[in-house]
């Protein structure tokens, strides 16, 4: 078919033609849930492709920010963006708990101390924001345990359940990662 009409896309054509090529190798009796891949496939050749040799030239003036595309067709979806205050309407839709506007201080609080770490700054600048969750895992939690004398209701929740927590750690994760990593910008540009 490639050979008659030209695919619009080239990577989604590969990805076919990987599929097409798997397919067989697969378990004929799976659940089709869970497919488990283990010594069925493994990479047997890889190939490396100079595409650019030479020096970068670097200039002199101000620094010139590289834009992403953002256009229709770029293939990336966008990042919802939810900002602490979401946190408890979250939970509390979620969980049917009855947290007020006020414990949302109490996330502010995790997130400002967690800011001024200096583990976590460095574990922000220095990873993305996958690597970065798993990074700072323990470090929110003894926050957490720090302030469960003033927040024991939130505290304790977070603690027990995991769904719960599961729901809440993700956000606050991220917004101490683009705090910490937009706090450095400015004070680069500044």
């Amino acid at each position: 078919m490639s050979q008659i009409i030209p695919y619009g896309d080239p990577e989604l054509e590969m990805l076919y033609s990987s599929g097409r090529f798997l397919l067989p190798h697969l378990p004929v009796d799976r659940d089709p849930l869970t497919i488990k891949l283990t010594d069925n496939v493994a990479l047997q050749y890889y190939r490396m492709e100079r595409i650019y040799s030479g020096g970068i030239e670097v200039k002199e003036g101000d620094p010139q920010y590289v834009k992403s595309p953002t256009d229709v067709g770029t293939g990336k979806a966008k990042d919802e963006k939810a900002p602490l205050s979401e946190i408890i309407q979250v939970l509390n839709d979620r969980f049917g708990t009855d947290f007020s506007e006020e414990d949302r201080l109490f996330f502010q609080q995790i997130k400002e101390k967690a800011c001024k770490n200096d583990q976590v700054i460095r574990t922000a600048m220095a990873n993305p924001l996958d690597k970065f969750v798993l990074g700072i895992r323990k470090l929110v939690e003894d926050l957490m345990i720090e302030r469960m004398a003033e927040n024991d209701k939130i505290v304790t929740r977070y603690m027990a359940d995991q769904e719960f927590q599961g729901a809440a750690f993700p956000i606050l994760a991220r917004e101490i990662f683009e705090t910490v990593r937009s706090a450095d910008e400015r004070d680069l540009r500044g």
